[in-house]
Order: structure tokens, then C-alpha cells, then sequence
């Protein structure tokens, strides 16, 4: 018989964390790519040259701008989530490869802790803040578009998934959130399968944040 001060501790897993595109975020960018798309209209009056050539390199940016307006559209339109913890993993609708299973995660940095060498930094531009993750083993990509544009998500994915981040712009929830919740959702994980810091000397159990990880 268990008396209320031997009560065992309650196994419940934390509450799953669901993040979405933010609408204001991506209100304020659909705006400025229409005012851009209109400053383009003065090209053709304001170039020295052909005018036909001036119309016609206007009508390319323009053309560029409206195609990312609608894929602005598409995202200020869409409710689905991009970001979902819980007690299962992390998944991140960018990456194309599900979730990520708690016991593949080996560490998580924060942006702030993640020291880029010069060719990084210029190569893959990041917009901080970002979390971002190694995998013990590298999930493989499933593309969801139909063909042709399969193939150009899956070059899009597997490129992203080499040094997967998660950055927080766009979506409606800070990255310090996201690890807050990641960090309690690793720890309900490891109480579930008994998991000691001391069990696997020497190697980073799921979910740790290094001192400094170079990019």
C-alpha cells in the first residue's frame, strides 16, 4: 500500500506545442513586395535607352515579385502547423522528413551560443534567432509537391537538412519557446526510458545545448 508521500511522480507529458506562420509578419512583407513591384513600373520611364528593353526588365521583376506575393498569400492563408513538439519529437514542415524521434536529436544550439566560421557565414545566410539541431542519423527527405516541382523541393530539403535550423521568423513563436518546450519534453523523455546523464559518459544526451558549435 503507497501512502500520499510515497506517491509516485506523474508521468504525463507536457503539453504539445504547436507553432504556425506568424499573419502580421507576413501582412507587412506581402506589402512591401506589391510597393516593390510598383516601383518597377517606373523603370521604363526613368532608364536612358531602348524603352522596349526597359518594359521588358520591369515585366521580369514584376513577374518575380507577384510569384512571391502569392507564395506570401499562400502562407498568411495557411493555419497548418510549421512547428509541432511533443512527446513524439520535433517536427518542422520545412525539412520534408516527419518527425524527428526524441532519440535521434544528439544536440540543439541556440543562435546565440553558435560560433560560424567567414565561408559559413557567407554561403548560408541565417537570420537570427535560430535553433539549430544535429541528428544522429540524417532522416531522409520526402518531397510532397507533385512533378516537376518534386525535384526542385527535394534539392530545396536536402540542402536545408545537412544543417537544419529553425529560424523564427515567420512563425508565431519565439525560438526560446520552442527550446523551452523542446527541454521539457526531452526531460519527460528521458524519465520514461530511464535515461541517466552518467549512463553514456562522454556523449551529449538528446536535446543538449553545446558551449559553442562551429558553423
Amino acid at each position: 500500500m503507497t501512502t500520499d508521500d510515497e506517491a509516485p511522480a506523474s508521468t504525463e507529458a507536457p503539453e504539445p506545442l504547436i507553432v504556425r506562420y506568424n499573419r502580421q509578419v507576413h501582412s507587412w512583407r506581402l506589402l512591401a513586395i506589391l510597393a516593390l513591384a510598383a516601383m518597377c513600373l517606373i523603370i521604363p520611364f526613368a532608364a536612358e535607352g531602348p524603352i522596349e528593353d526597359s518594359w521588358r526588365f520591369a515585366g521580369v521583376l514584376i513577374a518575380a515579385a507577384l510569384i512571391w506575393a502569392v507564395v506570401t498569400v499562400f502562407r498568411l492563408r495557411d493555419r497548418s502547423p510549421q512547428v509541432l513538439i511533443d512527446e513524439n519529437g520535433v517536427f518542422f514542415r520545412e525539412w520534408l522528413v516527419g518527425t524527428i524521434p526524441w532519440e535521434n536529436i544528439q544536440f540543439i544550439a541556440h543562435s546565440s551560443q553558435v560560433r560560424r566560421g567567414i565561408v559559413a557565414s557567407i554561403t548560408r545566410t541565417r537570420k537570427k534567432p535560430y535553433l539549430m539541431f544535429k541528428f544522429i542519423e540524417l532522416p531522409k527527405v520526402r518531397p510532397t509537391a507533385p512533378i516537376p516541382f518534386k525535384w526542385l523541393q527535394f534539392v530545396r530539403a536536402e540542402f536545408a537538412i545537412q544543417e537544419p535550423i529553425l529560424q523564427q521568423y515567420g512563425l508565431d513563436t519565439p525560438v526560446n519557446d520552442i527550446l523551452a518546450s523542446i527541454q521539457q519534453h526531452i526531460a519527460h523523455w528521458q524519465t520514461e526510458h530511464d535515461i541517466l546523464e552518467d549512463e553514456q559518459p562522454g556523449q551529449e544526451k538528446p536535446g543538449q545545448i553545446p558551449p559553442e558549435t562551429d558553423g
